[in-house]
């Protein structure tokens, strides 16, 4: 098996929802704000402002032009990238006043702006409404990926007005880091009775109470969120405290990033050289929304409160993509449709107490475990994160050869909340070329699997308020299935993790063998063709001497072409891991920074910009 540990994050839970690409995008709900909806001019009567643009507005309001000219337009900004297969639209029904005909331009910045064409390559002139009062919907021939998108009237009934929806989907929109997948944690906390309000998880948008900090004047103060997966960030949303009568809500704040707690990185975009100061609320009660220009890839977040409202309180949420691709190494998807979460064992070291003690050379807390590669099955191959096969000897195995309960341990480096254990097995494999060997035979004598949670090494002897959860042979649970999960009765709080097996009573033969964490190809990264970057140079002009890293003006990274290194990329995503680990002088202090992995933002002619993902600082 492959093994993996998740935590519980004890609070609301949010259900996904499954967004099909042919949705209203917000006019009509509001969810587009008035102050995303611009135009080249207005007529001088109230009910023509460009906010009065919604479709289904009452029948004397729409956005009139201020002149009946074609050079006139209608702007939405859409907050964040969208995928928009089609547009509706509507007159001012009061006025008989609609347009007949128009062409559309999109953006992706507002700056560089192209049409809608037609198969010939000529600017498409789509058709409108016939009447002031019926929707008219114009789909496009294939989606098309803006930010911004510009109506332009060409023709028209009487005055050029005009109601609008806007067709298709944002998939870069959703909620990042909710329960059960993140968590929120604070600098500090303000003390309440029996932590009825003010904690970190009160922080989250949807919470009617708020995070309040500890300390009413100080500087340093910051909410985070831990998204979960390292994921694509393009918006925030702020609200002030919700559960007092005093009036307490942050005014400005800046935000910083990292993938590993160790590294952050204050957002900042192209034009600036200090990290941006975002505006926050006016009250306690509604939202401020902030689409980010230079979105960024990270699993943490920070909130940096700097001017607030007579206390530092706060809600918050993360919006942006949700990762949907392959798990990177050390995450996992406890099923199919779920999101990937952390494997806490991941690469964690790793003991088991089925070897005779005379041949026992490691021990942890006094108690003898087997550490090193004696035989095929060594226990580290439970928790190396690869997934590529089926076959045993890939396998951590545990028997009862020499001990009548063999146990299999990991150690999580720190104590921590345990929901639950997820095995890959090998018992499932009817194509492996040993299914006819003793392990198989060895497979039959196994009764039980037990897992428990402790703050301390043991070599046998568990207390039942540490067990987890189990799986018998009852119905074949142990080998009808490649996946085994443990969720246990309740969180559990410990260091070190525990897998023993135990053998049928009822057998002639009470030897057995636990084939415990196996290679699944189902749930493999998949890779495109492995380049080599001297084959990449010939795409990416000098890609390796003109990686610009991200905030290099903090790093000052620079690396040799002549490395050698290559890398493969995952499938639909440009995320790359290294073969080795690629380490580079900085400008700090002397640190190296040594590089698994990186995401590739940006390509021009002569550079790839990337984000770095998975690093780490030493000196």
């Amino acid at each position: 098996m492959i093994l993996y540990f998740f935590i519980l994050w004890n609070s609301i839970h949010a259900d996904a929802v499954t967004q099909l690409c042919n949705g209203p995008l917000g006019m009509i709900s509001g969810e587009i704000r008035d102050w995303q909806i611009t135009a080249s001019s207005t007529f001088w009567d109230p009910d023509c402002h460009e906010k009065n643009a919604r479709l289904y507005q009452s029948a004397d309001r729409a956005w009139c032009a201020r002149h009946k000219s074609d050079s006139e337009w209608l702007q939405i900004d859409l907050g964040i990238a969208a995928k928009i297969s089609g547009v509706l639209t509507q007159g001012r029904a009061n006025k008989n006043e609609h347009v007949t005909s128009f062409m559309i331009s999109y953006s992706t910045d507002a700056y560089r702006w192209q049409y809608l064409v037609d198969q010939y390559g000529n600017q498409k002139m789509f058709s409108a409404n016939i009447d002031s009062y019926s929707i008219h919907n114009n789909y496009f021939d294939e989606p098309i990926v803006a930010r911004f998108i510009k109506f332009h009237p060409i023709k028209w009934h009487v005055h050029p007005s005009l109601r609008v929806e806007i067709i298709g989907c944002q998939e870069c929109k959703q909620y990042l880091g909710l329960p059960p997948y993140g968590r929120i944690s604070a600098s500090t906390t303000w003390p309440s009775r029996q932590r009825a309000t003010c904690q970190p998880e009160d922080g989250y948008i949807m919470s009617n109470k708020g995070w309040c900090s500890k300390r009413r004047y100080k500087y340093d103060q910051w909410l985070e969120f831990d998204l979960g997966h390292p994921s694509t960030v393009t918006s925030l949303i702020t609200k002030g405290r919700g559960d007092t009568s005093r009036d307490q809500w942050v005014t400005k704040y800046k935000v910083s990033f990292s993938n590993d707690t160790r590294l952050w990185l204050y957002y900042k975009e192209k034009s600036q050289i200090e990290p941006r100061v975002f505006a926050g609320n006016n009250d306690r009660d509604s939202e401020r929304i902030h689409f980010l220009n230079e979105p960024f890839f990270a699993r943490y977040v920070r909130l940096h409160p700097i001017e607030w409202h007579n206390h530092v309180s706060m809600r918050a949420a993360i919006l942006g993509c949700p990762h949907k691709a392959a798990c990177f190494p050390g995450y996992f998807r406890v099923n199919s449709e779920a999101q990937c979460v952390e494997n806490m064992a991941y690469k964690k070291q790793t003991w088991t107490n089925d070897r005779n003690r005379h041949h026992q050379k490691n021990g942890v807390g006094g108690f003898k475990f087997r550490s090193i590669r004696e035989t095929n099955g060594d226990p580290s191959l439970a928790v190396d994160g690869f997934e590529e096969t089926l076959e045993w000897s890939k396998c951590a195995t545990i028997d009862n050869y020499f001990v009548k309960k063999p146990v299999w341990m990991v150690d999580l480096g720190r104590r921590t909340n345990i929901a639950g254990v997820m095995l890959k097995t090998w018992h499932e494999n009817k194509e492996s070329n040993v299914s006819s060997s003793m392990y198989r035979d060895y497979l039959a004598n196994l009764d039980r699997y037990n897992v428990y949670v402790d703050q301390y090494p043991r070599r046998y002897r568990f207390k039942n308020t540490n067990l987890c959860s189990y799986v018998t042979r009852t119905d074949q649970a142990l080998i009808s299935s490649s996946r085994l999960h443990f969720q246990c009765q309740r969180p559990l709080h410990g260091r070190f993790v525990y897998i023993e097996a135990d053998g049928a009573s009822n057998h002639w033969n009470k030897l057995f063998t636990a084939v415990l964490f196996c290679k699944l190809g189902a749930t493999a990264i998949t890779f495109d063709d492995i380049p080599n970057l001297n084959t990449l140079q010939d795409v990416i002009p000098s890609v390796y001497n003109n990686i610009s890293w991200m905030n290099a003006q903090y790093l000052n990274a620079t690396a040799s072409s002549s490395a050698g290194y290559t890398y493969v990329c995952s499938s639909g995503q440009m995320v790359c891991w290294f073969n080795v680990p690629m380490t580079i002088q900085t400008s700090i202090a002397n640190t190296t920074l040594t590089i698994n992995s990186f995401v590739i933002a940006a390509v021009s002619s002569n550079s790839i910009t990337v984000t770095i993902v998975g690093y780490f600082a030493s000196t």
